[in-house]
């Protein structure tokens, strides 16, 4: 009865098994392996998806650099008023003989004659009045039509827009390696949780009918209530590792549901545990490749290295004569009024080509080029800081692998030989050879070696998922023995 009334203080005091935890341990649960939260996270990240939506933005670049290759279509329509109209002023010397019938004129008309007369007139004096060209309504409407023919830095941009839909796939594929990564480290700490909590849970339930024998042999006068004081002790001394390590698997859940893209909401059940992955680990061939050839910030680098490349040379093409051919069909009408029924409208059309030869703006294209050479020696130097700090990481996470494999048979032995000394203690302490703080004690070495074999375990597979991404492996998980 005392054991029962000791597990309900203990589920007030760590507030229980929450309702969202029952159920999650229901039917209605989502039970996911490492391989099932892999599959779901790079299904459902949105990082996944915008780095996906990249790639297609890319390709529609690429198509709009060769689009600039084609002929460009524009239809055009333009209106003018004029405010003043321009004057023409034509210098003597041509004359234009013969004689004029004023009776084929009206008064107006005969003044325009009089005017032309004086402008093509001998003397230069009678020339200088001059006469206004054009009407104030000016209608343009038409077709115009453009086609590069040699423009090198359009040919130079299409190479460029290439590059740059390999490196959004590039950056697609680290932003699937790192998200790998994170679930299987969240993964990894549910697990590391979830067997912490129930060593602390198991020992807790130990720890409780201990108690219980003691007080009955207190009770029996075999015993001082010094050691009920000092079991009682080390009961309550381990709530606040169960209420940690629950707020822990709390935390680790609600990462990896989010890493998943799921609902914080939605029951989740993680299936396995850590010491699944014991065989696995001595099984696994870890590589020893360092050349980086598959790593993601390298490629990256590579492939930004080639863009600045093609970026440098494109400066070049700026120095390079461009020929681009028009034709224009155009309809123009001019009027000076706006009875658009009595328009005329004539047509206007031209064919032509442009030959275009840089040669100074100023300096700009200099300094531009110089530019781009410089930003060339900076991704070379970069891309070395960058190598050194990834070989030193693999040969980091190396070690801590080789380490975490020793720990972990380490752990093993420990946990057996401390299992056995607390059988021992116990033995003593009930012939009344040995202490209740030995029994303590005893049970103390216990959960601290079961947690650090746990946490070995842990260390392993985190530094390996550290190695794959670093390597730039496929998304492989490490495979449990059933």
């Amino acid at each position: 009865m005392r054991v029962k009334q000791l597990s309900i203080i203990l589920l007030m005091a760590c507030g229980g098994l929450r309702l969202s935890t029952a159920v999650a341990q229901g039917s209605d649960s989502l039970r996911i392996d490492l391989n099932t939260a892999l599959e779901i996270a790079l299904s459902e990240n949105p990082k996944v998806k915008v780095a996906d939506m990249e790639i297609t933005k890319k390709v529609y670049a690429k198509k709009s650099a060769y689009g600039a290759l084609l002929p460009q279509f524009d239809l055009i329509g333009q209106y003018q008023r004029a405010i003043q109209r321009q004057t023409v002023y034509f210098d003597g010397g041509l004359g234009l003989g013969g004689s004029i019938d004023p009776t084929k004129f009206t008064e107006d008309e005969l003044k325009i004659v009089e005017t032309v007369g004086k402008m093509f007139a001998s003397d230069p004096e009678s020339a200088d009045e001059g006469f206004q060209m054009g009407r104030l309504n000016v209608y343009t409407a038409g077709l115009n039509v453009s086609m590069p023919l040699v423009v090198p830095s359009l040919w130079k941009n299409i190479q460029m827009s290439q590059v740059d839909i390999e490196l959004a796939m590039e950056k697609a594929r680290s932003s699937r390696i790192d998200l790998a990564n994170q679930v299987k480290k969240s993964f990894y700490s549910l697990l590391l949780a979830q067997d912490s909590y129930e060593v602390f849970k198991k020992t807790y339930a130990t720890d409780s009918l201990n108690l219980e024998n003691i007080r009955d042999r207190f009770k029996q006068g075999i015993v001082a209530e010094y050691d009920v004081i000092t079991a009682d002790v080390r009961l309550k001394s381990l709530i606040p590792s169960i209420l940690q390590s629950e707020n822990m698997m709390k935390i680790a859940e609600l990462q990896l549901k989010m890493l998943m893209g799921m609902d914080s909401d939605i029951p989740l059940k993680v299936v396995g545990s850590l010491d699944d992955y014991r065989d696995s680990m001595f099984d696994t061939i870890i590589p020893a490749d360092t050349t980086l050839m598959d790593n993601s910030d390298i490629k990256q680098f590579d492939l930004q290295t080639d863009m600045a490349r093609k970026g440098y040379e494109m400066q070049k093409l700026q120095f390079a004569p461009s020929l681009v051919s028009t034709f224009n069909y155009l309809y123009m009408s001019q009027n000076n009024d706006f009875k658009f029924g009595q328009y005329r409208w004539d047509p206007y059309s031209t064919l032509g080509i442009t030959l275009s030869i840089p040669l100074f703006n100023g300096g700009q294209r200099y300094n531009n080029l110089k530019q781009s050479g410089i930003q060339l020696h900076q991704l070379s130097e970069q891309r070395k800081e960058v190598e050194r700090g990834l070989k030193l990481s693999i040969k980091n996470n190396w070690n801590l692998m080789a380490k975490s494999m020793e720990q972990v048979v380490a752990s093993e032995s420990a946990v057996e030989q401390a299992r056995k000394g607390y059988q021992i203690t116990q033995k003593r302490y009930e012939t009344g050879m040995g202490t209740i703080v030995e029994v303590n004690s005893a049970a103390l070495a216990i959960t601290n070696a079961e947690l650090q074999y746990r946490n070995a375990i842990y260390d392993y597979l985190a530094a390996k998922a550290d190695l794959e991404k670093v390597l730039g492996y496929d998304i492989t998980p490490l495979q449990i023995k059933e």
